[in-house]
């Protein structure tokens, strides 16, 4: 036996010794100061062991339980963290840092539907965490609710207004809905509280393009470069800056040497296929959207574009083709539609014509395009009458939109 030969005094100095070490005779007060300083340290794995010390004296704590998943997800068992987090918050409901954390294990975890009800309540029971909106902002965003995103990453940067990565995603949110000035902003402030962002400032950048203001984008895409030579979005943004400028020869020569450097980016084939047919260079655009869809096949721009650039060559058989793709990946795509149907009525499908410029005309309300093909498709099918109302439509539509025009023009003056 290890105290064998000891006196009964010494057994029992170094029994309390060791009981000391292993945590016993300590409070559950006293193990938590404990792990805290380990946590502080970055010894998670030691802040754990003692955390699931404290845990067995007060198996009753929703803190203790909280913390213990907190820890465990810190060492990526997020299959064991997940119970710590459901005990602590039977044990009390209340708690938002619990609801927070497997809020956020779900959010991970790719669990959008489970992840953004527990932090709404996380954010309802601590409503001054700014951590909490942030994170739920961002939940908002993966499933497309940009008000609800906007909304949560604004409260994130009342609260904390000095959090640059609050304001980054606010900005990636405002750009998202729509709100190019407000993304600009957003940006701006980001860049402001730390300089070295370079998806803020990349961000802030594609804003002053598209507020038409290209010398400024270009300075901020350059600074990103002076950071990161070979920064990609940076490279694009630059040429794209000058597709927007119309200066598309400098723009091929930029997404040219992006292409060299990165010759599986799908994206500067594309853009480098633009910048060719803007030049009338028909067969070298071609080339590179296909390469594009080659690449990545799933790019709704990509199809429409060499649908144009083939319909320009004369080609309405692969202009249906990619125009199929294009509405394919992307039903709402009013302009694909259209092209669609117009490549289906030169090859002579006229009943697969009309079904695909009447979507067009669905999703187009205020073209008058859609409506006159309509019109001419009816006729050739001789359906006068109804060729008669497309047209009649089509004259209506471009009666509005001609008279709104003109009311736009005399507010101006």
């Amino acid at each position: 036996m290890v105290f064998a030969g000891l006196g009964g005094r010494a057994q029992a100095g170094l029994l309390g010794v060791w009981l000391a070490v292993a945590g016993y005779g300590q409070t559950s007060a006293e193990l938590k100061g404990e792990a805290e300083k380990l946590k502080a340290k970055g010894d998670a794995a030691g802040a754990l062991a003692v955390t699931e010390k404290a845990l067995a004296a007060d198996p009753k704590s929703a803190a203790l339980e909280d913390e213990a998943g907190f820890l465990l997800a810190v060492l990526q068992r997020s299959s064991e963290a997940k119970p710590h987090f459901e005990r602590a918050i039977q044990l009390d409901p209340r708690l938002a840092a619990a609801h927070f954390h497997l809020g956020v294990l779900y959010w991970l975890a790719k669990d959008p539907n489970r992840a953004i009800p527990l932090l709404q309540d996380a954010v309802s029971l601590a409503p001054t965490v700014a951590d909490y909106h942030l994170k739920l902002g961002l939940a908002f965003f993966e499933v497309s609710h940009y008000d609800e995103s906007v909304s949560e990453l604004k409260t994130a940067t009342k609260l904390e207004p000095r959090n640059a990565a609050a304001w980054t995603s606010l900005g990636i949110s405002l750009q998202q809905k729509g709100a190019v000035p407000e993304a600009r902003d957003a940006y701006a402030k980001a860049v402001e509280l730390n300089p070295q962002d370079q998806q803020a400032r990349n961000g802030y950048g594609f804003m002053l393009v598209q507020l038409r203001q290209p010398q400024k984008a270009l300075e901020q895409f350059r600074k990103v470069l002076a950071i990161d030579g070979q920064n990609r979005d940076a490279l694009l943004n630059i040429g794209f800056t000058y597709l927007q400028m119309g200066e598309f020869h400098q723009a091929e020569e930029q997404f040219r040497s992006l292409v060299k450097v990165d010759p599986g980016s799908a994206v500067a084939h594309y853009d480098l296929g633009l910048a060719l047919k803007q030049q009338d260079d028909l067969e070298g655009a071609k080339k590179e959207l296909a390469e594009a869809i080659r690449l990545d096949s799933n790019l709704p721009e990509a199809h429409y574009t060499l649908g144009m650039t083939v319909w320009q060559l004369g080609d309405f058989e692969e202009t249906a083709k990619q125009m199929q793709a294009a509405v394919e990946e992307r039903p709402e795509y009013g302009q694909a539609w259209y092209l669609l149907g117009s490549a289906l009525k030169q090859k002579g499908d006229l009943g697969g014509a009309l079904k695909a410029l009447r979507e067009a005309a669905r999703l187009l309300p205020d073209d008058p395009g859609p409506s006159n093909m309509i019109g001419q498709v009816l006729r050739l099918q001789g359906d006068l009458e109804g060729s008669k109302q497309a047209f009649a439509e089509g004259a209506r539509i471009k009666q509005k939109k001609d008279a709104e025009q003109t009311e736009m023009l005399k507010h101006k003056k």
